[in-house]
C-alpha cells in the first residue's frame, strides 16, 4: 500500500521522533503536532469522525508533566471518540517493568490519573507484555517494560467494539510495534459483544485474578 501522505516531527537526538503516514483513500485532518504529539482528525465512509492522536511521552523524570499536561488539554479539545497510541515513557503498574530499580509510584500515579481524567482506558493486547527492551548484555542490568500501547476513550471503544491490540515483532529496533486492528466499525455499543481474548493490566490489582 502506497502512503504519500505524512507529517514528522524531528527526533532530538536520539530520542523521540514522530511520524504519520497515510493513504489517498483516507480523510485526515491534521489538527496540532509538537515534540510530544502528532493530532489528526479521520473522517469515515459515513462521514462520522474521530481523533488518532500518536504520542511520545517526555522520558526525563522530573518532565513527564508536560505529557500529562498536553494530555488533559488535548481532550478538552474536541469531544469525539479519541484513540491514542505511542511510547508513553512511563508504565502503569510496577509489575509492567521487570529488572533495573523498580519504577516510582509518583509518577505512575500520574500516569493513571492523567488516563482516567481523559477518560482513557488500556486496551490490552495479544503478544508479549513488554514492549521495550534495553538489551543490555549484562543480566543484571537488561530491563524490559511496557511503555508503549494504546488507549481510547469510551465512545471511541463503542464505536469500534472488536478493537484488537498486537504487541509485534521488534526486529531492527529496542521497541516493539503497536499495531492495533480496529475491526469492525459499528458505531453503536452491544451489551453482548464477544471481543477477541486479550490481556488487561487493570485484571492484576483484582485479588482473584
Amino acid at each position: 500500500m502506497q502512503l504519500p501522505n505524512l507529517v514528522t516531527v524531528d527526533s532530538e537526538g536520539a530520542s523521540g521522533g514522530l511520524a504519520l503516514f497515510w493513504s489517498r483513500e483516507v480523510d485526515i485532518t491534521l489538527k496540532s503536532f509538537s515534540k510530544y504529539h502528532i493530532h489528526s482528525v479521520i473522517k469515515g465512509e459515513n462521514g462520522i469522525e474521530w481523533r488518532f492522536i500518536g504520542i511520545y511521552g517526555e522520558s526525563k523524570n522530573e518532565e513527564k508533566d508536560k505529557t500529562w499536561g498536553m494530555m488533559r488539554n488535548l481532550k478538552d479539545q474536541f469531544q469525539m471518540p479519541w484513540l491514542c497510541s505511542g511510547d508513553f515513557n512511563e508504565i502503569l503498574f510496577g509489575f509492567e517493568k521487570e529488572g533495573g530499580q523498580p519504577k516510582t509510584e509518583s509518577n505512575m500515579r500520574k500516569f493513571r490519573l492523567a488516563l482516567e481524567d481523559c477518560d482513557l482506558q488500556d486496551l490490552g493486547f495479544v503478544g508479549d507484555p513488554y514492549t521495550w527492551r534495553n538489551n543490555h548484555h549484562v543480566v543484571s542490568s537488561f530491563t524490559k517494560e511496557r511503555l508503549d500501547r494504546a488507549v481510547a476513550n469510551s465512545t471511541w471503544r463503542c464505536m469500534f467494539p472488536m478493537v484488537r491490540v498486537v504487541n509485534g515483532d521488534p526486529r531492527h529496533s529496542d521497541h516493539r510495534p503497536v499495531i492495533i486492528d480496529v475491526g469492525s466499525n459499528m458505531y453503536k455499543c452491544f451489551e453482548h459483544v464477544q471481543p477477541a481474548r486479550k490481556f488487561e493490566a487493570k485484571w492484576l490489582e483484582e485479588e482473584d485474578c
